[in-house]
């Protein structure tokens, strides 16, 4: 089944569904891994943004994907169906979603300790609209339910997941906090620790972008693709008629060259001069491009100070060939995702046939293995493992494998070092 034809079957099963439908079940209706269902529904939202008369988005929910109606048009679909939910909810309510959401599982005995009130009462009107649920029990005496919130509840205020809610206030982590038996009056209250950088390194075509993608969703942790920027920077030379590897026409590009990085919707939109390159850059021309133009220390230079700047600002996963060697030195978590030339080749193949590319194995091998030379040859920040990083051999293992080796050695990277945060750590417990 080609690319097309499967992007054009998930949109129908998305439309015909209407709710969210788990990645598990589309992956068994298309016959394909979840990691491609991942990559197709990723595709489907971009498409949808790129298109200014769609009114249409596709939300990403706790390993679940649903289409759903843009926000702009909301007064349209209101003014025709009426308002979904004509009952506001009231403070309370929001109160009680609040803590479930921020402590989930949570009990109604532990809803009761923060608000200090009874929410039964409140908890019964919440389970009935949808936005909350019982998943379980605790084996102590009258087995009192664990609540969390629902799929529902993550559509309704645009959500992936509850890692993607904002910080609370500072009073109620307080006592959130306290209540999951941490001490508020730790040192770090008083100086917020810095942001976590997570750097995944390894040469092309390892699957270092699916394993990224993969551990943002888990850990709530926004992933910048850096090769993507020097991807744009290559195509916006070739476009413009310059030679990538010309040092001088290159600085004197980038001296008149503005670009953003997006990461508002968690898809990352790499903008050149205002322009999405998206959907340009996956070409072997762009990744040609982006392996000389990524030798110039002026280009460097200018990726990588926007890469530091974004990450004094937020926690990063970001994945490239020199992340944990020269961007960032000290991130405290870096692995080294690799694979056999053979392995990668075949793999970069099938993106090429997805997007409708023409070119044959050998080709694509033979390539691979000339930027594999360059990378590693280049004077500035050669590709090469970091004497901290960990070495990951993705050939036989699927992008899931990855993700769980890398899961673990980060949870016990946070038990030793305790000045970086994490979105969990800023929302409260969600495991």
């Amino acid at each position: 089944m080609s690319y097309s034809e499967l992007m054009a079957k998930l949109e129908a099963l998305l439309f015909a569904a209407g709710d969210a439908v788990p990645l598990r079940e589309l992956a068994s209706a298309l016959s394909i891994g979840e990691d491609e269902v991942i990559l197709l529904t990723e595709q489907l939202q971009r498409r949808y943004q790129r298109d200014p008369l769609s009114g249409l988005m596709v939300l990403n929910v706790e390993g679940a994907a649903a289409i759903a109606t843009a926000p702009g048009c909301q007064s349209a679909v209101e003014s025709y169906y009426g308002r979904v939910r004509d009952q506001k909810l009231s403070d309370a309510a929001y109160e009680t979603l609040a803590v479930i959401a921020y402590n989930a599982p949570a009990t109604r005995a532990e809803i009761e300790q923060v608000r200090g009130v009874n929410s039964d009462s409140v908890v019964q009107r919440l389970i009935e609209r949808g936005l909350v649920r019982e998943v379980g029990a605790l084996d102590l005496p009258g087995r009192p339910a664990l609540l969390d919130v629902t799929e529902q509840f993550l559509m309704d205020f645009g959500l992936r997941s509850t890692r993607d809610l904002p910080a609370v206030d500072l009073m109620m982590y307080d006592t959130v906090t306290e209540f999951a038996g941490k001490n508020p009056k730790e040192p770090e209250r008083k100086a917020p620790p810095k942001p976590l950088v997570i750097a995944i390194d390894g040469p092309s075509g390892a699957g270092k972008s699916t394993v990224a993608r993969l551990l943002s969703e888990h850990l709530g942790i926004l992933c910048l693709d850096t090769g993507a920027m020097y991807r744009a920077l290559g195509y916006k030379a070739l476009r413009t008629g310059l030679e990538p590897s010309d040092a001088e026409a290159i600085r004197t590009m980038l001296a008149e060259t503005d670009m953003t990085i997006d990461l508002s919707d968690r898809v990352q939109k790499t903008l050149v001069d205002g322009e999405d390159m998206t959907p340009y850059i996956r070409t072997p021309e762009a990744s040609r491009a982006a392996s000389d133009i990524s030798t110039l220390p002026v280009c460097r230079d200018y990726c990588v100070r926007i890469q530091r700047e974004l990450a004094t600002r937020q926690a990063l996963i970001l994945e490239g060939r020199d992340i944990g060697t020269y961007v960032f030195p000290d991130a405290p978590v870096k692995f080294f995702v690799t694979a056999s030339p053979e392995v990668r080749a075949a793999r970069r193949m099938k993106d090429l046939e997805k997007a409708g590319v023409t070119t044959t194995l050998e080709e694509v091998l033979r390539e691979m293995e000339e930027r594999d030379r360059q990378d590693a040859g280049r004077k500035l920040a050669p590709t090469k493992r970091a004497d901290d990083a960990i070495q990951i051999d993705s050939g036989e293992m699927s992008a899931f494998e990855v993700v769980d080796i890398m899961i673990d050695v980060i949870r016990q990277k946070e038990k030793e070092q305790q000045t970086y945060r994490t979105p969990q750590e800023n929302a409260g417990p969600h495991e």
